[in-house]
């Protein structure tokens, strides 16, 4: 195995920070589960994937870019990325659904139906926020200029102190051009 490829402690990783952005996002989706309200219950995931499970796929894909130098085919690694994180939030988030279908037994086939529709959702939006850092780590962006604030540049300094400076050849006053940083001579028409 190359460093190129990468190492699975370093996928589940980023998986994990991909799933936690995930589960904050889907936490509200749970109670539309048990009274089984399954239109407003597949609304919050809609939501939640936009908000919660493509951010949690991008930052899996990237931090997985950050963890190995890969050279080529980026959006499937990136894609990859999620998809591994996805395989980890079904595991982690069929924990959870199996207890919850313990405690509220009575309703435990729509826990786990809940849990199904919740899994197809994190494998398309985590996949899909992978695939996006891929996209993105392959043709990136410039930061764009409002934001970079290093390239604010300071008021030009101000002219040189001197009272007057007099043109060495005529001995006349001399006039200094802040945009060019130089002291002229009006009447030589040239610059000291």
């Amino acid at each position: 195995m190359s460093i190129r490829e990468g190492y699975l402690h370093d996928y589940i990783a980023a998986s994990l920070i991909g799933v936690v952005l995930g589960f904050i996002a889907s936490q509200s989706a749970g109670n539309f589960i048990i009274f089984g309200r399954w239109g407003e219950y597949i609304a919050v995931l809609i939501v939640a994937g936009i908000f919660g499970f493509i951010p949690g796929g991008f930052a899996a894909g990237y931090l997985n870019f950050r963890f190995h130098q890969m050279g080529e085919n980026m959006e499937m690694a990136g894609l990859s990325a999620g998809f591994f994180t996805a395989v980890v939030y079904t595991i982690i988030s069929l924990f959870f659904s199996l207890v919850a279908a313990v405690m509220a037994q009575p309703l435990a086939g729509n826990v786990m139906i809940g849990w199904i529709i919740g899994v197809l959702f994190a494998f398309i939006f985590l996949s899909l926020g992978g695939y996006v850092s891929g996209y993105l780590e392959r043709r990136p962006f410039a930061m764009p200029a409002i934001f970079n604030l290093s390239r604010i540049s300071r008021a030009p300094p101000p002219p040189p102190v001197a009272a007057a400076q007099m043109c060495p050849t005529c001995g006349r006053p001399m006039t200094f051009i802040q945009q060019y940083n130089r002291w002229y001579c009006e009447y030589e028409k040239k610059y000291a």
